[in-house]
Formats: structure tokens, sequence, C-alpha cells
């Protein structure tokens, strides 16, 4: 997949202001200054968050405490009602965990994911049998205009906490508190549902955030990390000491998770670590099972039932991954059975029996791996249950709004959503998704990256990485910082664990260095020996053997900035080819299309061995291949049955020929042929 890479050029003289003032490392300093941060005060108000804003300047707060205190104080039986992802599930555990402390009659109640996101009619009536009496909602709420006022007609109460943006009407409730509120002072916004319930925690005990803070920081942590919130501000604040409390927590349920991840107690865990180990096992269970699950291991105090909880949960996420291994690559088959479908301007995919509480996170891949918006969908009983997701310019929300005439019901924001569509419906939304981007993105977002800046492999040092761990945690709004080793020559490619991952061995000049490529076999990265490449780099210090230990990782790589332009644009030009659309002028034509010379150099290329698209543009450069013209080339061999072109790792291999076959037999060669000639002959 074709990404631009945006680098920064950090002004060295600024940086090096910085790192004297700061005391910090010239490496780290650059970055500050790559994002914009120049003087010390600034970059002081950016990592030195001191605490939380007063709890009390949230709307409704105060009114909120009372009622749940009152209820405390009377005996009511509370119910508290959350969701089922990771920022419900340790919402609903804080505050249950805390009414519990205070004596309360106390309940907790989380749909399941095939109830669906948010409070329920029958629900509601079965906690009203249960002699609930107050009903306090974590992480969901604010669109609930309907359930709030069949909770008053039941002659129950409801107090809303919540963190997504409010509707043109506001439910009736004894409290609403959002931070999205129109009328809400409070000044920080972006925080998670866990964290409006850790403010409501401080609210309940007077107000002072310090004791909640130390009771459940850890949980909101891993909420607001979960949820991607961005680590500015009162968030950065929060993940650290939370990060720092989970490293000693007490708490029996996160003490056997994290062990069942292989962390040791009282290691220190990063934001990544929650990220990739503790949060998509708190996820699983919610997807898999029941969210349930997940609670109770968060409010037990028993280590018998927390060491079977957490190895249930853990069950339930190598369920997860072997799930949505079997769904990428049932997509990926039918990728290699149609390759055009990777130049529609959205990735659109249906099928059977997927399992809805990861086609998410499969979206989620899709677009990443080929850099472009991704829509998938499940067919269920009363129609196709869906999940896309997206990037730039391109709105998911929009779109499925304008497509709503064929939808049941959708939801979500511009980077995502979810949706139902009838079965009769299918084909037409698919046309609707496509048309809407063809209208309102003419030209497709293309995937970007950033990079801090260019370097030589000498400054990566275990010290100078090191001293970047000030800027931690890193997460959405604080990204970990990326790098591009320029013009590294690859001298050797290793398989590891197996042929797994990948070990490139680097040179330039008389420095060298090892890079990582995880999740891909050596085979697959299309990187061959004596290639000169650009790497875009992440890097990490961890100690070994008592030493600092270096380890950098290749998330993407080029031959070079003006290759990479000239990439995007030749594909950019060959999927609108494909689809059907004029081109801008008969120039195009005449550059994609494939004279003999060129068919004859890729057939031989192949015939030694597999080659990539951007392996052939290499070799044949100065013969003027460009990818448009090889992309024709793939097309035309594989429709002649003469190669083999794999469209997922864009990968021409050789086939067993049998029989000699003409050019002129290809549809594929002739309309090329026939637009670069300019005829009228040229068909679709």
């Amino acid at each position: 997949m074709l990404k631009r890479w945006e680098i920064g050029n950090p002004d060295a003289k600024k940086a090096a202001v910085l790192r004297q003032q700061g005391g910090i490392t010239q490496l780290c300093a650059e970055v500050l200054v790559s994002r914009g941060v120049e003087s010390l005060e600034t970059a002081g108000d950016l990592l030195n968050v001191s605490g939380l804003s007063d709890p009390l300047l949230l709307a409704d707060m105060e009114k909120a405490a009372e009622r749940i205190l009152a209820a405390v104080d009377s005996g009511e039986r509370i119910c508290v009602y959350g969701d089922y992802d990771c920022d419900g599930v340790t919402s609903t555990v804080m505050l249950t965990d805390w009414l519990t402390c205070a004596g309360a009659d106390v309940m907790w109640y989380i749909p399941t994911r095939k109830e669906g996101y948010g409070m329920r009619a029958e629900q509601l009536r079965t906690l009203k049998d249960q002699g609930v009496s107050l009903i306090v909602t974590v992480d969901n709420g604010i669109s609930a205009v309907e359930e709030a006022k069949l909770i008053r007609e039941l002659g129950m109460e409801l107090v809303i906490t919540d963190h997504h943006r409010p509707g043109d009407v506001i439910p009736e409730a004894v409290a609403v508190v959002d931070p999205f509120r129109p009328d809400c002072p409070s000044p920080y916004k972006t925080i998670c549902g866990a964290v409006v319930v850790l403010k409501l925690i401080a609210a309940l005990d007077g107000g002072d955030w310090e004791p909640a803070l130390e009771q459940f920081g850890d949980l909101a942590a891993l909420a607001t990390i979960a949820d991607v919130m961005p680590l500015d501000g009162e968030n950065r604040f929060i993940v650290q000491r939370g990060l720092q409390l989970l490293a000693n927590t007490e708490r029996m349920g996160l003490l056997s998770l994290m062990a069942v991840c292989g962390i040791e107690e009282g290691t220190a865990v990063s934001a990544q670590t929650a990220a990739f180990q503790l949060i998509p096992r708190i996820n699983a269970a919610g997807r898999f099972a029941s969210a349930s699950i997940a609670a109770k291991l968060f409010l037990t105090d028993d280590p018998d039932e927390a060491q079977l909880l957490a190895a249930q949960i853990h069950a339930l996420n190598n369920d997860r991954r072997a799930t949505e291994q079997e769904i990428t690559d049932e997509i990926l088959d039918m990728i290699r059975r149609d390759p055009n479908t990777l130049s529609e301007r959205v990735l659109v995919f249906a099928g059977e029996n997927w399992h809805h509480g990861v086609i998410g996170i499969v979206a989620a891949r899709l677009q990443e791996r080929f850099g472009k918006p991704c829509f998938l969908m499940s067919r269920e009983e009363d129609g196709y249950r869906g999940s896309a997701r997206s990037f730039g310019d391109f709105s998911v929300f929009e779109c499925l709004k304008t497509c709503e005439k064929h939808l049941l019901r959708y939801g979500g924001h511009p980077g995502a959503g979810g949706f139902t569509v009838p079965e009769d419906e299918k084909d037409h939304f698919i046309r609707a998704i496509q048309n809407y981007a063809a209208e309102h993105n003419p030209v497709m977002p293309v995937m970007t990256v950033h990079a801090e800046r260019a370097l030589e492999p000498q400054a990566l040092t275990p010290e100078n990485v090191s001293g970047l761990q000030i800027l931690e945690p890193f997460g959405a709004g604080n990204p970990k910082p990326l790098f591009v080793l320029p013009g590294m020559t690859v001298s050797e490619l290793l398989p590891l664990s197996g042929g797994a991952h990948t070990k490139l061995r680097l040179r330039k000049e008389n420095a060298s260095c090892e890079v990582l490529i995880f999740r891909m076999k050596p085979e697959e990265t299309g990187i061959r020996p004596g290639e000169t490449l650009d790497f875009l780099i992440a890097a990490d210090v961890k100690e070994y053997q008592g030493k600092p230990s270096l380890t950098l990782r290749a998330e993407d790589w080029r031959i070079s900035e003006k290759a990479q332009e000239q990439a995007i644009a030749a594909q950019t030009a060959y999927d609108a080819y494909v689809r059907g659309e004029q081109l801008p002028n008969p120039g195009y034509y005449q550059r994609m299309c494939p004279h003999r010379n060129d068919l004859v150099a890729v057939y031989q290329l192949v015939q030694r061995a597999p080659m990539t698209v951007t392996q052939i543009c290499t070799a044949l450069q100065e013969k003027g291949m460009n990818r448009c013209r090889a992309r024709m080339i793939a097309d035309i061999f594989s429709e002649l049955g003469l190669l083999c072109y794999d469209a997922v790792t864009e990968t021409l291999s050789k086939l067993p020929v049998t029989q000699k076959r003409e050019l002129n037999e290809s549809a594929a060669y002739r309309r090329i042929l026939a637009l670069a000639s300019g005829s009228k002959a040229a068909v679709h």
C-alpha cells in the first residue's frame, strides 16, 4: 500500500536552545520543535500537567452527586447501567465498586453486543421488577430520550453520565453529566466515560479528585487509552498516573490479567503495552461472550476466581484473533479472485456469518493495508450488519447519512461507523457508497504518515532514544515519534520466528544497523539485498542482560520521495482507468500502454523469480517502466494465463505454460492499445 510521508525539518538551533534549557537530549528537542514546541514554557505546559479541573465544573455534577448520595443514605436500590467495551466496563466497575464500599444497595448491568449499545425498554422493565429506583448510566445515555421517558413512567429516576456528543434533545433526567453539553463550563472536554465517572466519584467524595485517582486511576487510564482519547492535558495526567498505579496495582483482576499477558508484577506498563496487550483482552469478553466477565474480573477480591476469569478472557482473545484472521483471509481471497476490487474508491466486502464483534477491527486493518476507506458487512437474520473505517476527509458518518434510505439504522463519526442494511438493499447501498465517494471525494485521500525528521543511523543511540521517554505516554494526539533513515542499502534479509517476521541488515557508508519488520516474511516484503531504500522507522530501548538494547522497527519503506509521488499519481490514474473513468488526456493512456518489449522484459524477469510491481518498476526504470504500465502488464499476463498475479502482495510469478498465446487475445491489451492510439474502438 502506498503511503505519503510527511517529514519534519526541525530547526537545529532552536532544538539546541531547548536542549540546553530543558536538560533533554538533542533528538528529543528536535521532536518537540518538529511538533511546534519551541520554548521551555510551551514544553512544560505540554509535558507537565499537574492535575485535574474541579469535577463540580461539569454541568449537573452537583445534582448527580446529591441524588446518588441520597439513594445511598436511604437504602434505595441503584443500578449502574454500562456498556460492553473497555470504557463501559471500567466505568461500570469503578462506580459499582465505590458505591459498594459506601454501603449502597447497588447492582450493575452491561448489555451484550447482540442487545446493542445503550438502554433497552425490556431491560428497564426488568430493573423495575428487581426493585431498582435509581439508574445511573455510564458511558451511555446522552441519546436515550425515549428510554428516559419510560424510566419516569415506570416510577424510577435517572442520572446520566456520558461523554458522547448530545443530539438536539437532551434526555429528561435528574442530572445529565456530559462534558459536551452545550452549557457545560468544564474546561477539558475530550475525556472518556470512565474519566467522567472518576470525576463523579470525586464529587461524591466532596470534590477532591486525588483519592478517586488513587483508587481508580489504573482503570481510568486503560479506558482513556482504549477509547483513543487525545493524550494531552488532563488525559495525559490521568494516563501517566494511572500507568504508575497499574504497575503497583493491588486489584486482583488486573494482576491476573497482566499475568496471562506475561507482564510481571511491578513491571512498568507503557501505553503501548496497555493498548496491545491488556485492552484487547478486556474487549474480547464483550466481543465474543459477555463483557460481564471482564466486569466480574475487576470486581472480584478472590485470587482463584480472578485467575479463572483472566484465563477465560485470554482464551476469548485467542478466539478473537483466530476469527479476525479467518475473516481477513476470506476477504484477501476475494481480492485475489477480483483484483479490480482494489481500484474502487471505497473497499466494500460482504460475507456470511462474519462475527460482528470483530469486523470493525478487520475493516481498520484492511484500511491500513490498502490505504482506502473500508466497509464490511455480515449477513444476519434481518439483513446485513456492518462496520466501517475511514481516514482523511472521507467521512463515514456523512456517507452513511447520504445513504440512509438504504439503511435500517446507522451511527458513527467521520472515522468510523456502524450500520444495518436490509437484504434487498445491499447492492443499492454499495452503489450509493461509491457514488457518494465519487461526488464528495473526486480525488480520494492518500494515507499519510508523519516522521519527525530524517537522520543518519548514528543518531539512533540508546541514549538518544531513551531520551524520548520524557514524551510518553504515546497515543492519540501524542504519537510515538517516527524517523526516516534515507538511502540505506540492504545487506541481508533474515527470517525470524520461523519466518513470521523479518530482520534487515542495513548499511550506509561506515554505519550499519538492524531493522525489524513484524508480521511479514522476507519474501513478502518485496525487498531484495543490494537495494537502496528510505526506511520509516520507530525506535525503542529496553534493558537486556542489564544493558540498554536498541530496537528499530520498519513501519514503511520507499525508493525515494520522487518515486513515491510518481507511484501515488500512477496508482490514482490506474484506479480511475479500471473504474472506467476518462483520464485527463491521451498522454495518460500512452504512458500506461505497454510495448511488446516491455512485456517481454517483464516476462523474462519473472521467469527468474517472483517480482512485485515496485521491483519491476525499479528494475526497468531506465526503460521507462512506470507503475501504471506494470499494472497493465500484470493484468494482460494474468488474463492470458501466462503469469500469476497476486493482487494482495502485488506480485507476479511464473506459471507452467502449455500453449502459445497471442497478445491480441487479451481484452485488457486491446482496450489500452485502442485508447493509447486514440481509437474509437476502445471499449469498457
